[in-house]
């Protein structure tokens, strides 16, 4: 049965509320992104499977219906939808889908939610890159510019950025081993999901 706490979110989309919506977005976006990335081992597919997932949920508000929880149901459908994936791309190993099968009946999905203060620890991490390669390594993951466009920008040589950046991604692994795949979506995505814009109709 629903939780009394996540019946009045999920009513609240139900009768078209984008607030509600957009605060289920901001929870739930980052630990899917983990959970899909873990199956389909590609970032930008993992980012694009739970775009659909939550566009789907926002068409269907109406019909839609969730008996266990909305955390459940959102991890199950990335999780479907990620199959479904694999088997257009015919790339799913057995040894992944007996794991995946395994797995089926666990609805733990703690491991996938940020802990307390990562981002800070992630922040502190790239506080502590040498001045160039900070610069560098911001220049590209938090403005999205090309390596010949930040070498434009700072005076620098292509081969120059591309060594600083492999250098600057290498100190940031060995500095937060500790998140495996967290710590690798939070490298890759600007603090959150503030690039992302849900498909909501207005």
């Amino acid at each position: 049965m629903i939780p009394p706490e996540e019946l009045q979110t999920f009513e609240a989309i139900r009768h078209d509320s984008q607030p509600a919506f957009e605060r289920l977005f901001r929870e739930f976006f980052q630990p899917l992104n983990a959970y899909a990335f873990r199956i389909v081992r590609d970032m930008p597919v993992a980012e694009n499977i739970v775009q659909d997932v939550f566009l789907k949920l926002w068409q269907n508000r109406h019909e839609v219906i969730i008996t266990t929880s909305i955390e459940h149901y959102l991890f199950r459908s990335v999780r479907n939808h990620s199959l479904n994936h694999l088997d257009k791309v015919r790339v799913r190993s057995e040894y992944l889908k007996m794991e995946l099968e395994r797995e089926s009946e666990n609805n733990d999905y703690q491991a996938y939610f940020p802990e307390i203060g990562l981002l800070n620890k992630i922040e502190v991490a790239i506080n502590a890159l040498p001045e160039k390669r900070q610069a560098i390594f911001r220049l590209a993951r938090e403005e999205g510019l090309k390596y010949r466009e930040i070498a434009d920008k700072l005076n620098l040589s292509v081969k120059t950025v591309e060594a600083q950046m492999t250098l600057a991604l290498k100190q940031l692994r060995d500095s937060l081993k500790d998140y495996k795949h967290l710590m690798l979506f939070f490298m890759i995505q600007d603090k959150g999901i503030s690039k992302y814009k849900c498909q909501c109709d207005r």
